[in-house]
């Protein structure tokens, strides 16, 4: 069920994250340093707005909407009244944060594109959770898509129209969110009931959801310190290069999860509704599996051929420190990713959300206390190296507590077939001829890494492959 779910949401996991991708480097080329540091310093702003203002609420409907009392029309009408609020406070913090952290004198043009960029993302993202949680293929597909995808196309188009200006992306991102809203109010017929506001479901939403606000809080401090410090310390242009490395690996590694692990939550969360903690624990373990099957080939094989990569796709002046904080940035982004697509589901999928606040604040704390010296000794890259030593030791200290004295438990079998197919695809790329053409010397390392990667995997899982074939036949 998991691999057919997955596969059901598989064009808003391909697309959307590879639109994000591929935004780093489209803007290598039309956009400066400071035009590209300002767009990503706001859109972490965006998450940091979302996790305080509206993510609690996200977060209470997708683990409590298969439950009666999160259904029907007083739901739906509180949910609007949460939305508007949250809208209003979203817009405040936006201008707030965009003064004192970005740019202290905005122009009209960008106050205006963040607040509409800011507000209407964090509507549609709320909106896919409500789609994923009600098993809703077709609008997850589409609100996930149009954002990244007709946002990052307009954005674009406005850069090569008007010039460089850090407001053009975020108003293409806004113009693509207004699409997501506009098709939302369409699709949801019962979203018109209203403003009513159900006190209990706000008690119970606030006592589940408010460790998540301070653990998420937290969470972004903790992926986001590094580049504030560096546009505190060294400016918004080296933020802006930094973005470039940082921006790619990390954004690896959310397509490489997100490709499995939006199916992989609602299933757990369901398996313990219907059949209790063991079900539940089974499900993360193949949630896990599957994780680690598609994000470890990803970053590996992304950073043996990131040398072409980079010279065929960044431009020539970003090129250099790209090169450098890249390999860490994929690590970085593959141990985040295994803490909040694996470790993490653990507590929100047995209701224990507390616990979240310490993994998260240890994960800011450390990078927090490790930044400062690594930036001013290593430069750019140091911000990064931060991040890597702190979400080593919270997977490390995570997993001996989970799996030492919780039920959670780790497909062993399963993560030595996939490091055994990954080491085979890093061999085969490795020991092949090198061409000179670059493009023909990435796109052969690209195919003979899928090759021998799936080859591997199928053979590992071979008796489980004979199996489904002989009963599908």
């Amino acid at each position: 069920m998991l691999i057919k779910k997955t596969l059901k949401l598989l064009p808003a996991q391909l697309l959307s994250p590879l639109a994000q991708f591929a935004s780093i480097l489209i803007w290598t080329h039309i956009a400066s340093s400071e035009t590209i540091g300002i767009a990503t310093l706001v859109a972490g702003q965006q998450e940091l707005i979302r996790t305080i203002l509206l993510a609690w609420w996200s977060q209470y409907a997708l683990r409590f909407i298969g439950e009666a009392h999160a259904s029907g029309k007083v739901f739906q009408s509180t949910s609007n009244s949460v939305l508007l609020v949250s809208a209003l406070a979203q817009s405040i913090a936006a201008v707030i944060m965009l003064r004192v952290f970005v740019v202290s004198e905005p122009s009209h043009l960008l106050v205006l594109s963040v607040v509409f960029f800011v507000v209407l993302r964090c509507i549609n993202q709320h909106n896919v959770n409500i789609a994923a949680a009600r098993s809703k293929t077709l609008d997850y597909n589409i609100l996930s898509i149009v954002g990244p995808v007709f946002g990052l196309g307009i954005g674009v188009v406005l850069l090569i129209l008007f010039g460089d200006n850090p407001a053009y992306p975020l108003l293409g991102y806004a113009l693509g969110e207004s699409i997501g809203l506009i098709y939302s109010l369409v699709r949801n017929k019962s979203g018109w009931v209203g403003w009513q506001v159900d006190c209990s479901i706000l008690k119970q939403a606030y006592g589940y959801s408010l460790p998540l606000i301070l653990s998420g809080a937290l969470a972004w401090s903790a992926g986001n310190l590094s580049r504030y410090i560096i546009d505190h310390e060294l400016g918004v242009a080296a933020a802006g290069d930094y973005a470039v490395g940082f921006g790619l690996g990390q954004r690896a590694a959310t397509l490489a999860a997100m490709l499995v692990t939006a199916a992989g939550l609602p299933l757990a969360i369901l398996r313990m509704q219907e059949s209790g903690i063991a079900a539940a624990m089974q499900q993360l373990a193949e949630n896990c599996a599957l994780l680690l099957a598609t994000m470890l080939p990803c970053l590996v094989g992304l950073y043996l051929v990131s040398p072409d990569l980079v010279q065929l796709a960044v431009a020539k002046k970003f090129q250099k420190v790209t090169l450098e904080i890249l390999p860490w940035a994929l690590l970085s982004g593959g141990l985040y990713s295994f803490i909040y697509n694996y470790l993490n589901h653990y507590f929100l999928v047995t209701k224990n959300t507390r616990p979240l606040i310490a993994v998260d604040g240890t994960l800011a704390l450390i990078t927090l206390g490790l930044s400062f010296p690594l930036i001013h000794s290593l430069g750019l890259v140091g911000g990064v190296i931060a991040m890597v030593l702190a979400s080593s030791g919270v997977v490390l200290i995570l997993l001996v507590y989970l799996l030492g004295s919780r039920e959670l438990c780790f497909p062993t079998k399963d993560a030595l077939k996939v490091i055994v197919a990954t080491i085979a695809m890093a061999a085969a790329i490795l020991i092949k001829p090198e061409f000179i053409d670059l493009k023909i010397n990435l796109g052969s390392n690209i195919v003979i890494g899928i090759i021998v990667y799936a080859t591997a995997l199928a053979f590992g899982y071979r008796s489980r492959l004979q199996h489904y074939f002989k009963h599908k036949n």
